[in-house]
């Protein structure tokens, strides 16, 4: 004969668990779907990188780099540090100090790889590279916070009790193939099987990266240095001039935005790692 008492623990267990894969999982989900349609619309459908339009690059700027790739994910974590799902050290979001460190050390190794593909003959002149770069880095921060700082956090959070190795796996998985369908829809091109591709190869590394090293910023650091290598599409020149103002307010805006949102996360949330015994 059954337990009542265990037969409802189970029950509200199962609500549990369920009402967590509303909160934890379908929400971030429908930030990925707004935000790859947005991209496809506002880029992929119109060739924005392709055919330079500087309304049209602030727009998709504000609307889909910043509003939705970084102020709608700032309010659903918000959310979730409040629940205690996810913390500062898991959204990648450190200290100072060790930031700097991060950010540092993957530069140079990000450095490193354009010279050795430079002299190899592949990628980018010095000065190609470094254009695409700052032209890239709005898109980058929006899809690290996606992609990594949103959704990954929440899937490792969901498959946390199978353990590190199935949490880390699944979450490097999703996010891999969330990355890929988002920039092949920001570089649409003809061999979209190859693209898809490079791109899904691209996010694994990343995934990677970011749950071994837990930095937004190094993460972007790698994003930026990946697609501008990637020889994925053509973007318009007009784009990559040494200075060219539209590029250089879209970047101010979508770094201020970002550097806003870890500054109240410091100011109102600290992650205290207890010392194991």
């Amino acid at each position: 004969m059954s337990d009542p008492d265990a037969d409802r623990d189970e029950v509200f267990r199962q609500i549990s668990r369920h009402s967590g894969g509303v909160t934890v999982i379908l929400i971030p989900l429908l930030i990925v779907i707004i935000w790859l349609l947005e991209n496809y619309l506002l880029v992929g459908n119109t060739r924005l990188f392709e055919q330079a339009s500087f309304t049209g690059l602030l727009i998709y700027t504000v609307l889909s780099c910043i509003i939705v790739g970084i102020l709608v994910p700032f309010v659903r974590i918000r959310a979730a540090f409040l629940s205690g799902t996810i913390n500062m050290f898991q959204i990648g979001f450190r200290s100072l100090r060790r930031t700097v460190t991060a950010i540092s050390l993957t530069a140079i190794a990000a450095c490193a790889v354009f010279v050795v593909m430079n002299m190899s003959g592949q990628g980018p002149d010095r000065g190609t590279g470094a254009a695409l770069f700052i032209f890239l880095l709005p898109t980058a921060i929006a899809a690290v916070m996606i992609c990594w700082g949103l959704l990954g956090t929440h899937v490792q959070a969901y498959f946390r009790s199978g353990g590190v190795i199935v949490s880390v796996f699944t979450g490097v998985l999703i996010t891999a193939l969330v990355f890929a369908i988002s920039m092949s829809a920001l570089f649409a091109g003809a061999d979209f099987t190859g693209t898809f591709a490079g791109f899904l190869a691209l996010g694994c590394v990343i995934g990677l990266f970011f749950f071994a090293v837990r930095d937004v910023y190094a993460t972007i650091i790698v994003v930026t240095a990946g697609l501008a290598v990637l020889p994925v599409s053509s973007v318009d020149p007009a784009y990559l001039v040494p200075f060219n103002p539209a590029v250089a307010l879209c970047n101010i805006l979508a770094t201020g935005t970002l550097l806003g949102v870890h500054l109240y996360f410091s100011r109102h949330y600290t992650t205290v790692m207890i010392p194991k015994k």
